[in-house]
C-alpha cells in the first residue's frame, strides 16, 4: 500500500464560503460561484463544530479490515502501530471506534470506507466553547466508500491525478439518508442537524444570512460547557451544493463596514 496515495485520496476537500471572500477577509454581497441553493431542493443545516478535521480510514479485504487514523493533512496512526503520531490526541480518541467497527463493516463489495469527523474540545483553540474540563469529543459530518475495483483503479493513478479526482468532486459521499443510517447503525456522534428548509426559503443576501445565522449562536455539542457556535454548514441531500457560513466572517464584514 502506498500511504502517500491513500492519504491523498482520503483527504477532505475544502468547503467554499457561501458569500465571496474579498479584501481583508470581508464578505461580498455576492454568492460564491454565483450559486444559490436550488429552490425546489431541501437544504440541510448542520452546526459547524470548531475543532480539527479528522479521518477514520478502513480498508477491507478477505483477510479482514485494516484501519488508519488521520488529521486533515496526514496519516497519524495505522493498526498495529505501524504509524504513530500523537498529534491532537486523535488516534487515542478514534482508535477504539475503528476497532469496534472493523470486523463487521465490510460487506464483501467495499474496498474502502472513510469517515470524516471534527475532533473538538481538548487542546483545540476553541475548546472553551465546548468544555471547561478539557474533555475531547468528535462529531461525524461526512463519509464515503469505494468498491475494491474503484480503490485499485485510483491507487494505480499518479498522485497528481488522485488529487485532481478528489478536488473535483470525485469522492462519492453518502447522500443524506445513507449518511444518517450509517451513523445510527454504528451509534456514532454526529454533527447536529439544526434545520431543514426548502431551498427557496434559504437566505441569499449578506444581512439576511447573518440574521438567519443568529438563530444558531450557541453550540449544541457542548460536553460540559455551552459557548459560541462557529457557524453552520448548509448542504443539499446529495452534497452537490455545500457551503460554510461562519459567524466570524459576517461579524468582521459588518464591523469593518461600520468603520468605513
Amino acid at each position: 500500500m502506498d500511504f502517500t496515495k491513500l492519504n491523498s485520496l482520503t483527504k477532505y476537500p475544502s468547503i467554499l464560503t457561501y458569500h465571496q471572500l474579498g479584501e481583508r477577509g470581508r464578505l461580498n454581497d455576492t454568492l460564491t460561484e454565483g450559486q444559490a441553493f436550488d429552490s425546489d431542493k431541501p437544504v440541510y443545516v448542520y452546526e459547524k463544530v470548531d475543532g480539527e478535521n479528522a479521518r477514520m480510514i478502513l480498508l477491507h479485504s478477505e483477510a479482514g479490515t485494516d484501519y488508519f487514523i488521520g488529521s486533515r493533512e496526514e496519516l497519524l496512526f495505522a493498526k498495529g502501530d505501524r504509524i504513530g503520531n500523537p498529534y491532537g490526541n486523535m488516534a487515542t480518541l478514534l482508535t477504539p471506534i475503528a476497532e469496534r467497527m472493523q470486523d463487521s463493516l465490510a460487506d464483501g463489495k467495499l474496498g474502502l470506507t472513510v469517515i470524516f469527523q471534527e475532533s473538538y474540545g481538548g487542546k483545540t483553540k476553541a475548546s472553551k466553547n465546548y468544555t471547561s474540563s478539557g474533555s475531547q469529543g468528535y462529531r461525524v459530518f461526512d463519509l464515503f466508500s469505494l468498491t475494491h475495483e474503484e480503490l485499485q483503479h485510483l491507487l494505480a493513478l499518479p498522485i497528481d491525478q488522485i488529487a485532481k479526482w478528489r478536488d473535483h468532486g470525485g469522492q462519492p459521499f453518502y447522500k443524506e439518508a445513507e449518511k444518517a443510517a450509517f451513523i445510527a447503525r454504528w451509534s456514532l456522534d454526529a454533527a447536529p442537524l439544526l434545520a431543514e428548509l426548502d431551498g427557496a426559503a434559504f437566505p441569499v443576501g449578506l444581512e439576511e444570512t447573518s440574521r438567519f445565522l443568529g438563530d444558531f449562536a450557541v453550540t449544541r455539542v457542548g460536553m460540559d460547557a455551552a459557548g459560541k457556535s462557529e457557524g453552520i454548514i448548509a448542504r443539499t441531500a446529495d452534497r452537490k451544493m455545500i457551503r460554510k457560513i461562519r459567524f466570524e466572517d459576517y461579524e468582521r464584514t459588518f464591523r469593518n463596514a461600520q468603520k468605513a
